[in-house]
């Protein structure tokens, strides 16, 4: 996952903050098959923090739960 992030981000260097270009990047993860929109990810300490949300499971929700996946767990999602 992280050669992906890389390949389709572009960093702000103030911040170290990456936003993608394309709003819909939708990652899964594995055991579970939730999958989340990525938002943004930061880079502390030079090593990337992904942030990511997906919707709650009712139909009619518009509120989202936000988690957050540090580089050590990037092996558990896959792109969709």
């Amino acid at each position: 996952m992280n050669e992906n992030l890389k390949k389709l981000g572009i960093q702000k260097k103030k911040g170290k903050i990456v936003n993608f270009i394309s709003p819909h990047l939708v990652i899964r993860h594995k055991p579970t098959k939730i999958e989340y929109t990525i938002k943004k990810i930061k880079i502390d300490n030079g090593k990337p923090i992904v942030y990511a949300y997906r919707y709650y499971s009712k139909p009619s929700s518009q509120k989202k739960v936000f988690i957050t996946i540090e580089m050590k767990d990037f092996k558990e999602y896959e792109p969709v």
